[in-house]
């Protein structure tokens, strides 16, 4: 049976998502992780389907206002999710608090489905074993307020891959080798999932 990734490129378009201090915006980076994620999963023979793959939105009327543009958007992604009932459903973001000691990956998962705890606990397991050994996070069951996890139709995972707004972090998002390593980490976390199923 063929493996179906859905990779969801966080924010996009006029939806930048988080900034950081120095103005970096976080569906930048976001694009460039799940890019990164794409090539590797397709490189292994994983069939991956992007919710966008520039920077754009994929809301229907780029003319409405911003809060129907986010719940048009956030709908069509729901929709690929619909249209591919066999598939896991992996979102990249990024994090961003009020304080800035906060640091660390910590992925999120839908109620709706058991695998989709399965698929968090073997990505977050990945990360922390390949790139962030000191991590002390925990995967979570994301609440009602994340749409995608609330509404999900498929496994599906959110991973916050950083925090922006811890200054050492965020130079580490911001660079390619550090992007690839992420994007590295998670698909190996897919991997796994994949192999305890088969």
């Amino acid at each position: 049976m063929e493996n179906i990734v859905l990779a969801n490129a966080s924010h996009g378009g006029f939806d930048g998502g988080a900034s950081a201090a120095d103005g970096t915006v976080e569906k930048d980076i976001n694009l460039f992780i799940a890019q990164k994620l794409c090539s590797i999963l397709r490189f292994n023979g994983y069939n991956v389907i992007m919710t966008r793959d520039t920077d754009t939105g994929t809301e229907d009327d780029e003319s409405a206002s911003i809060a129907k543009r986010k719940k048009s958007d956030l709908s069509n992604r729901l929709q690929i999710m619909k249209q591919h009932p066999e598939a896991i459903f992996v979102s990249v973001h990024l994090n961003k608090f009020t304080t800035s000691a906060a640091n660390g990956a910590q992925v999120f998962y839908t109620k709706n489905y058991k695998q989709a705890y399965d698929l968090a606990n073997s990505i977050q397991s990945s990360i922390k074993m390949l790139i962030q050994p000191e991590n002390t996070r925990v995967v979570k069951q994301g609440t009602s307020s994340t749409y995608l996890l609330k509404n999900a139709s498929v496994p599906a995972i959110i991973v916050e891959c950083g925090f922006l707004s811890n200054k050492q972090e965020l130079e580490k998002l911001k660079n390619d080798d550090y992007q690839s390593q992420i994007a590295f980490a998670i698909v190996v976390g897919i991997m796994d999932f994949y192999e305890l199923r088969s």
